[in-house]
């Protein structure tokens, strides 16, 4: 399923979001199709970031797009398409995390973990090109260590780290998604932030976080 990590613009889905509102209340099935491919690198994603499983992230995928079917009749513009299906994602990627805590699911995975400075988006690149052999065993530690250090950080954290550092989000656009004050969006992406400095300090990377 590769063709879920192929990149979008915000912008697309932000100029169709509207439109297609119409049309998938309509039960327009070319909507729903035009829906799945504007925004299901962004739902994949998110869901990896927040369960750090792949298949996992493929399941949720599967049940937010059925839960936009289903529901998309209640939807009331109260917020954009986008901010919606984040919410939806977000609530399935809970309750899937809780699901995993109750059966003590403790394993090691993978994340390709891209962290965004203040200045704009830059993926923290792990993957260049004519790399030593000893720089590609400390690329692969560094991998493993951002998968485990992100892993403990609250499901909250995760949420407001992930919203704002792997997707870009604003702080206005998190509170709205996560249904938080502001000041407390910032609060956790500072403590989210922080704990990861302090997880990381061994490795020369986690000094840019």
């Amino acid at each position: 399923m590769s063709e879920l990590t192929r990149p979008i613009s915000p912008e697309d889905t932000f100029s169709r979001g509207d439109r297609l509102v119409v049309s998938l209340q309509e039960g327009d099935e070319w909507a729903f199709a035009e829906a799945f491919h504007l925004y299901k690198d962004m739902v994949y994603s998110l869901a990896y970031r927040l369960l750090t499983n792949k298949s996992e992230a493929l399941d949720v995928t599967q049940e937010v797009f059925l839960t936009i079917f289903r529901k998309i009749g209640s939807f009331r513009a109260e917020c954009s398409l986008k901010t919606w299906i984040y919410r939806i994602t977000i609530s399935h990627a809970v309750s899937r995390n809780r699901w995993w805590k109750r059966r003590l699911w403790n394993r090691t995975t993978s994340l390709d973990l891209g962290l965004q400075s203040e200045n704009g988006t830059r993926p923290l690149d792990l993957r260049g090109r004519n790399r030593s052999a000893a720089r590609e065993c400390y690329s692969k530690e560094l991998r493993s260590a951002l998968s485990e250090s992100f892993k403990q950080l609250s499901f909250e954290q995760r949420v407001a780290v992930a919203l704002r550092d792997l997707e870009g989000l604003t702080y206005e656009e998190i509170a709205d998604v996560t249904g938080v004050s502001m000041g407390t969006v910032k609060s956790r992406i500072a403590r989210g932030r922080e704990k990861l400095r302090d997880l990381l300090k061994d490795f020369r990377g986690g000094d840019s976080l």
